[in-house]
């Protein structure tokens, strides 16, 4: 009697990798575990073990938590039923937690999957692999803890070394091979706010001064080329300033005090001065975040006549009702503009989300632009619009502020505008001109008795569906593209075999047909195409209409 097929079981393969460096080469850590996984289900074929074709790979995120896209995507596959068993290289590549791990095997359990690793010859379908998996996951959450333990031990240590241990660059200093180093014209800046400190009564009256002569935090370049402050102080932050001990020369831990090894900026008598002077002062009365209300509009608007527009609010049965109205003062004999802010903040935030996220103004307002710095404008845009949509008003203010955004309250609507630059510069894209981009504010104005309020015009019901990782991938190709054609023999011979293939590799994406090109900035391409997919597709065809077949275009 013949033997029944063994039945057909789903292997999902799972790989991680704590960190990101290494990630773009052409074999890296996760292509190896993929590989050896794959080879072991293979081995297991005539047990009716088959390969599941999605990826499940998280490369740069931590195993002592959850928080992974790979790993959500292959947990919400299993209780859809799409996977029968989880296949892994080591255990601790799934998790290094026995919390997290409990919660794995929780939904495993539920789906009727199992779990097996490769190098650690176990599952989780019977009690003993379980005890096993539980040892051994013991070990890796003792190991993270020791590793933060000394993480930790080694921060301790190196502090009272004096060595500066990362973290915002303090105003007045510059990073070089991760040491301080004074920056002469931010450090006249910071003596000046300490020797204005001593001659204000209260921080609240130096706040003010600061404000009106233009002194603003320190703007820093971040990793991903945006822009952060160049925006006025508030209390806490300049209290910080204040009292940051680093100005003396000082590395401070846990409340203890160190020479540091970067040159201080204020003499030690003056900053003994300010911090009795602190010391002495009374203590703000802490107002619950749940009440404090943050004109995000304030200094930013104007009337029909050019006048400010400032912040006030009412009180009517207890409810308070906020307004942006023109100064009585500046009104003179004429009719004073009044607006509720709730709704113009409404009509602002979704005015300029909306610009920021629509591919198709930022290539008319930047056609002139080469195209990966086109396509990095827009991922700078999105991130930006992103940000906007869910921001705290205080955030959303400074985001504001950090554009140049002004508007203009007229009888048939609003004229609003950032500055063009600004928008640019946070793409590190150089413009120094005064351009500014025009934000139209759909909405009309509606008499609703002695009241008038805003009508926003309904938004759009289908959105781009941008994709940031598939527009870094273009500019990236086209940046490799650039190095290619600018080498020469000499430096093609120093050039090592390995980067060059790189190169290569990522320099085809940007000989596709300009149709692709374009669906990625406009973010029509088809809803299955990511980076990923581009980045591991072997053999790209060369013409344009196979490219469009190949990656799940229209060819009608």
């Amino acid at each position: 009697m013949a033997k029944a097929p063994s039945p057909r079981l789903r292997c999902a393969i799972y790989t991680r990798k704590s960190t990101d460096e290494g990630l773009d080469k052409d074999f890296n850590s996760l292509d190896a575990q993929r590989e050896a996984c794959a080879a072991y289900v293979m081995s297991q074929r005539h047990e009716g073990w088959v390969l599941h074709p999605d990826p499940y790979d998280d490369g740069g995120c931590t195993g002592g938590n959850m928080e992974r896209p790979g790993l959500q995507q292959l947990l919400d596959d299993v209780k859809a039923g799409l996977v029968d068993i989880v296949v892994v290289y080591k255990v601790d590549r799934l998790t290094r937690s026995l919390t997290d791990f409990a919660r794995i095997v929780e939904v495993l359990d539920d789906a009727g999957a199992s779990f097996v690793s490769v190098t650690q010859e176990f599952n989780t379908t019977n009690s003993m692999g379980r005890l096993t998996l539980n040892v051994l996951l013991s070990f890796a959450q003792f190991e993270r803890e020791v590793i933060s333990e000394r993480i930790r031990d080694k921060v301790a240590a190196s502090k009272a070394k004096g060595m500066w241990m990362g973290g915002p660059v303090p105003l007045g200093y510059r990073v070089e091979h991760r040491k301080l180093i004074v920056a002469p014209e931010e450090a006249s800046v910071v003596s000046e706010i300490m020797q204005r400190y001593l001659a204000c009564d209260t921080v609240t009256e130096l706040l003010a001064e600061m404000e009106q002569d233009g002194i603003v935090t320190a703007r820093r370049a971040q990793r991903d080329g945006s822009i952060r402050g160049g925006v006025p102080f508030r209390r806490d932050g300049l209290i910080s300033l204040l009292s940051n001990r680093i100005y003396v020369g000082e590395i401070v831990h846990k409340g203890a005090s160190y020479r540091g090894e970067h040159e201080g900026i204020i003499d030690r008598d003056l900053f003994d001065q300010v911090q009795a002077k602190l010391a002495s002062q009374p203590k703000p009365r802490i107002q619950s975040t749940r009440h404090r209300i943050v004109s995000m509009l304030a200094g930013m608007l104007y009337d029909d006549t050019g006048k400010p527009m400032v912040p006030t609010h009412t009180r009517n049965h207890g409810r308070r009702y906020r307004y942006y109205v023109t100064r009585p003062s500046e009104v003179g004999s004429g009719v004073a503009t009044s607006l509720p802010a709730p709704d113009l903040e409404a009509a602002v935030r979704t005015a300029l989300a909306g610009y920021l996220s629509d591919s198709g103004m930022l290539r008319k307002l930047a056609s002139d632009l080469p195209t990966h710095q086109l396509a990095a404008l827009i991922t700078h845009a999105g991130y930006l619009a992103d940000g906007i949509v869910s921001a705290s008003p205080s955030d959303l203010r400074e985001a504001l502020q950090s554009l140049g955004f002004t508007a203009t309250i007229n009888r048939d609507g609003v004229s609003a505008s950032i500055c063009q630059s600004a928008l640019l510069q946070g793409a590190s894209i150089d413009a120094d001109d005064g351009h500014r981009i025009p934000i139209e504010i759909p909405y009309t104005f509606e008499n609703h008795g002695h009241e008038q309020r805003l009508r926003l015009d309904p938004l759009r019901s289908e959105q781009a569906r941008l994709d940031e990782q598939l527009l870094d991938l273009l500019a990236r190709a086209f940046n490799a593209r650039d190095q290619l054609l600018a080498m020469d023999e000499v430096h093609a011979s120093s050039t090592s075999a390995t980067e060059i293939r790189h190169l290569r590799r990522i320099a085809r994406v940007s000989y596709l047909d300009p149709v692709i090109i374009k669906s990625f900035l406009d973010g029509t391409q088809p809803r299955d195409l990511t980076s990923r997919k581009l980045w591991r597709i072997g053999t790209l065809p060369i013409a344009w209409h196979e490219q469009k077949f190949a990656l799940g275009f229209s060819t009608n």
